[in-house]
């Protein structure tokens, strides 16, 4: 099994090649068995497929994930990682950024492979950022 410090590794890693625009990369962080919910209660995607649709479409959006630290858990499985993400929303006016603030529940597996990652986060959790003010942050 994975250590308290792989698991960190691990997801931080996924924020990193996330936000490098990696989708491939990211994808091999993950089990084909993948069970990923965000957020958490709008339904689940299952295996690689689903998640590489997903991920393109952060990555599309301009996504940019903010890391918090990392807090492991006892079981050796499951890390919990606070962040934000900011992206572009196709609802939003143009040249504003959305940001989402969210908790990542992720179970490893004894081969170093996210096998399930829940995003917690509600509608009291975004905000939206201006144009103006979203173009002087945006990579």
């Amino acid at each position: 099994m994975p250590d308290e410090a792989e698991r960190k590794k691990v997801a931080l890693e996924y924020c990193h090649r996330l936000n490098a625009g990696d989708v491939d990369g990211a994808l091999a962080l993950f089990s084909p068995e993948i069970r990923y919910e965000d957020p958490v209660g709008s339904g689940t995607l299952t295996g690689l497929t689903a998640l590489r649709e997903h991920l393109a479409r952060a990555v599309a959006s301009r996504v940019l994930e903010t890391p918090g630290v990392p807090v492991a858990s006892l079981d050796d499985e499951h890390v919990l990682l606070p962040a934000t993400a900011e992206l572009d929303d196709a609802r939003l006016p143009a040249g504003s950024r959305l940001t989402v603030a969210f908790i990542a529940l992720l179970r490893v597996g004894a081969d170093g492979l996210i096998r399930e990652m829940r995003l917690f986060w509600g509608r009291t959790d975004t905000s939206v950022t201006p144009a103006a003010s979203a173009a002087q942050g945006v990579r």
